[in-house]
């Protein structure tokens, strides 16, 4: 804080110095007025009294003055306490991520992590690309920090296990809990009916946030990641990709499979083609104006969701202002003591400025 923010009006701080100064010479002019020539003082001595307390302290008068002057001067200039406050708006994305936690997602261990060199399933090839996505991963991925994000799963029926929330640890401790159906019944993959529950969660958060001056939503998008095609639910892909294009909600679509697979027969291993229906998806993805990928490791899968992440960028406004306290008629905290305001100290000075010049000090000037 500077002189200027300190002070409302500080150019009233210059009238000081000149009104300061007509107070003393005014005094000093006074204190020299014209006198009689006497042979002989000793009788003016002791008329006046030697050491008279009132003739010495004559000067006390043009200090309470200038003290005053200085008080009131200070009142003027409106003192301020300022305490700084720092508003941030961010202007971020609402992401529901839709992924497939059907059983195929961990029935091979064919997505292999070019890092470790060992294979693993696809689901958890999944959860720790997810994680670096949101949280940054030091390398490639710098995290969502700010942006509201959901978790959709789906198999045979939608379900949502995290609302759209930037609370991303919450969000973290639901992705670590998610597995693939327990019974053969609850198995699938119903594609289209997941992208509906999530369009339906990010179409109700648009309401909630609409309030929120703290936080814009940039853009809505859906993450779908499956590793098959449809064989399950109500509402195929293309219907829920047309409701998403009504929202203005784009949805990108993520194939997480190899090309093939290792099947072991009586006849020996072989290697089958993954059904996968990467046309329905491409079209999902071209309806909305969104894009598919097809990531065939867990080194492409990162690569995906990184140029996601370019796509669907945040952007954090930070700005700082302060809220000011008048100090001018409010006592003044100053390490444990409390100092009274400018305003009471100058009428102090001036009452007894009043009480002094009218009684024992009336002639001093």
């Amino acid at each position: 804080m500077n002189l200027l923010e300190t002070f409302y009006w500080p150019w009233a701080l210059l009238a000081a110095p000149p009104v300061i100064f007509l107070i003393w010479w005014d005094w000093l002019r006074a204190s020299r007025r014209a006198t009689l020539r006497y042979s002989q003082t000793d009788t003016l001595v002791s008329a006046a009294g030697n050491g008279s307390w009132a003739v010495r302290a004559r000067v006390i008068l043009p200090i309470l003055r200038s003290l005053a002057v200085i008080a009131i001067v200070l009142a003027i200039a409106r003192p301020r306490r300022a305490d700084e406050v720092e508003k941030v708006t961010t202007e971020g994305v609402a992401l529901e991520l839709v992924l497939d936690r059907s059983s195929s997602m961990t029935d091979n261990r064919d997505m292999p992590d070019t890092k470790t060199g060992r294979m693993q399933t696809r689901l958890a090839a999944v959860k720790n690309v997810v994680r670096g996505f949101i949280e940054g991963d030091g390398e490639q991925l710098e995290g969502r920090t700010g942006d509201l994000i959901g978790l959709t799963v789906f198999a045979a029926f939608p379900d949502t296990v995290c609302p759209l929330t930037r609370d991303h640890s919450h969000l973290m401790r639901a992705l670590d809990e998610v597995e693939v159906p327990r019974n053969r019944a609850e198995d699938g993959t119903a594609i289209g009916d997941a992208l509906l529950l999530g369009i339906e969660r990010i179409r109700n958060i648009g309401r909630r946030i609409a309030k929120d001056e703290s936080f814009n939503i940039k853009s809505r998008a859906i993450i779908l990641l499956t590793d098959g095609l449809q064989n399950r639910g109500d509402y195929t892909p293309i219907e829920a990709a047309q409701a998403a294009k009504a929202l203005d909600i784009k949805i990108y679509t993520i194939g997480a499979a190899p090309r093939f697979q290792t099947v072991r027969s009586l006849f020996g291993d072989r290697k089958v083609r993954v059904p996968f229906d990467e046309d329905t998806l491409r079209q999902v993805a071209d309806i909305t104006g969104g894009r598919f990928f097809r990531a065939t490791d867990t080194d492409a899968l990162r690569d995906v969701y990184q140029v996601i992440d370019k796509l669907e960028r945040t952007k954090i406004d930070e700005e700082s202002y302060y809220l000011f306290e008048e100090l001018a008629y409010r006592w003044i905290p100053l390490r444990g003591y409390e100092l009274p305001p400018v305003l009471m100290v100058a009428l102090i000075l001036l009452g007894v400025d009043v009480l002094l010049s009218a009684t024992r000090l009336r002639h001093a000037l």
